[in-house]
């Protein structure tokens, strides 16, 4: 099989790119008798305003969510925006999680990041994490061309414009590779389009295109045609269904329009 694949990358260039394309689709359907119905490439990502993403553009009043476990709330993920000077800007992000058994709490997540961003590119972040009791730090900094991720325990190095897993910005999507702040690690990551579905978002009913990570993390997450993120899901440690429910991320002149059209 990585025979074959090397043979079709033989002698590629990018005008071949459809053809590419096909003959792999074809060489899959071949060799495990599997129909592929969406395909991921570039392009599509591409259409979404992906680049140096505007978060006081696209999240006017931040970002909240009900985080529900098994269909049952049990915390929320903020996110807030700060503009500083010379095109810099900060976003804070705090989640807050409780599992209660009857009324006695079995179990709290508490997570608070504050990163700085400069141009699009990350150039500083700090995490703290209390999972339940056991701490961890995890510090990001930039340092020549490129960035120093550093726990108490660990220190590894990334590209200047590697991104970190806070999902707000959608750029994230067109990567390979993360920066995992829950763990400190560079996570290696595969990022499938799934197509646009109906959800609910902000108490409406919207499209959003739906993508699915594979490999280091393993979770769904959706975004609106403008590059908002509304929607996620992932299954917790313990097999549990978790799911984000929007409450505000910056989809209110998107349903104001969507209204005054209808009229």
């Amino acid at each position: 099989m990585l025979n074959i694949l090397g043979g079709l990358f033989s002698g590629f260039r990018l005008r071949d790119y459809k053809v590419f394309v096909w003959r792999l689709i074809n060489l899959i359907y071949k060799e495990f008798g599997i129909l592929i119905f969406v395909i991921l490439i570039p392009s599509v990502i591409k259409s979404m305003p992906l680049k140096n993403a505007n978060p006081f553009e696209l999240y006017p009043n931040g970002i909240i969510f009900n985080v529900l476990r098994n269909d049952e709330i049990v915390g929320k993920h903020r996110v807030s925006f700060v503009k500083l000077e010379n095109n810099k800007f900060r976003t804070i992000t705090q989640l807050n999680l409780q599992v209660n058994f009857l009324t006695f709490p079995i179990y709290k997540f508490d997570y608070k990041s504050d990163a700085t961003w400069l141009n699009g590119n990350l150039i500083s972040l700090r995490a703290n994490q209390n999972d339940d009791g056991q701490n961890l730090i995890v510090k990001v900094s930039k340092k020549n061309n490129g960035l120093t991720i550093t726990t108490p325990d660990s220190k590894f190095w990334a590209d200047l414009d590697d991104l970190p897993t806070n999902h707000w910005n959608a750029e994230v999507l067109t990567r390979d590779k993360v920066i995992n702040t829950l763990t400190g690690k560079l996570s290696s990551v595969i990022i499938t389009n799934l197509g646009k579905e109906k959800i609910v978002a902000q108490g409406k009913s919207i499209f959003g295109t739906k993508y699915k990570y594979t490999g280091d993390i393993n979770t769904l997450v959706w975004y609106s045609d403008n590059g908002n993120w509304v929607k996620m899901q992932f299954k917790g440690n313990d097999g549990s269904k978790i799911d984000y429910d929007c409450i505000e991320c910056g989809l209110g002149q998107i349903i104001k329009k969507d209204v005054k059209h209808r009229r």
